[in-house]
């Protein structure tokens, strides 16, 4: 383990439901040098936001669990994704509702690891945003309850683990967009902008196989300084090029740092002729 004081293990799961029109991402932070645990765990409906965030002491024994969110490996590869807490309406933190969930979230292909895109060069770029990234898209099955209100879920959605110094300051910007196709196809596209150049990874893959993005060209829109529409254009290591459309649905904005902040997107994307829905996040300073 890394001793610097913002070394960071982290898991984050992300699933969208398009018949339920709710989307949920979460995450689980460990800093063992500074004796600290985050989490947020945010639900992201079409007329309410609802979320949660918190900080408690690191526990060494217990790095996939935090203030009721509990990420639980299975033998069979899947993760059983639970909570059950209070979460305050974002609009207006005074409005708490009382949330459970309980998910199987069942990975769809192979995990992907970062270091398979990048060269020495690009991992000194990006060694202070956690080095090490692993990524993978999945199913989630599952029951959401609000207040007592139960919402059967059937969603798709990307998870990430990332190990490595983590200062959220650190990077002008980032972009991390993933989308998932009936299952059947998904992807990851990051792009890492530093005030030495710019670090592109993610993979576009299928139950078979993942092809590492080696480069990717992000034109984004913005409304209101909030990004509204963006288009890709990443290559893969097989040569290959695959261009995607995406439109924001809806977002939320976490502060994550002194003049740090998370636009954490649900979109709508298209890509040869297929529909999509997937997370996009951008990491911005203010």
């Amino acid at each position: 383990m890394d001793s610097h004081p913002e070394y960071s293990e982290s898991w984050y799961f992300n699933y969208y439901d398009e018949k339920a029109d709710v989307t949920a991402f979460m995450r689980i932070g460990n800093k063992p040098n500074k004796d600290e645990k985050t989490m947020f765990f945010f639900l992201v409906g079409k007329d309410k936001i609802v979320g949660m965030r918190s900080q408690v002491n690191y526990d060494e024994n217990s790095k996939k669990s935090c203030s009721g969110l509990e990420f639980i490996p299975m033998e069979n590869g899947s993760w059983n994704l639970r909570y059950n807490g209070p979460m305050a309406n974002y609009a207006d933190q005074k409005d708490i509702s009382m949330v459970t969930m309980d998910i199987e979230w069942t990975p769809l292909n192979k995990e992907m690891n970062y270091r398979d895109c990048v060269n020495a060069e690009e991992v000194e770029l990006s060694s202070k945003v956690a080095s090490e990234h692993f990524e993978q898209y999945g199913k989630a099955i599952g029951k959401i309850g609000i207040n007592g209100s139960v919402t059967e879920i059937e969603a798709y959605g990307e998870r990430d683990r990332s190990e490595g110094v983590r200062e959220w300051g650190s990077p002008k910007m980032w972009y991390w967009l993933n989308s998932v196709y009936d299952g059947e196809n998904g992807y990851n596209v990051t792009k890492l902008c530093t005030e030495m150049g710019d670090v592109d990874a993610g993979y576009f893959g299928d139950s078979k196989d993942n092809d590492p993005i080696m480069k990717s060209e992000i034109d984004t829109e913005y409304t209101s300084g909030i990004p509204s529409s963006y288009t890709i254009k990443a290559t893969g290591k097989s040569g290959k090029t695959y261009e995607i459309a995406g439109t924001v649905m809806r977002y939320a904005m976490l502060p994550m740092a002194p003049g740090m902040m998370l636009v954490e997107t649900i979109s709508k994307t298209e890509w040869n002729g297929k529909t999509g829905y997937g997370i996009a996040e951008f990491l911005v300073r203010m």
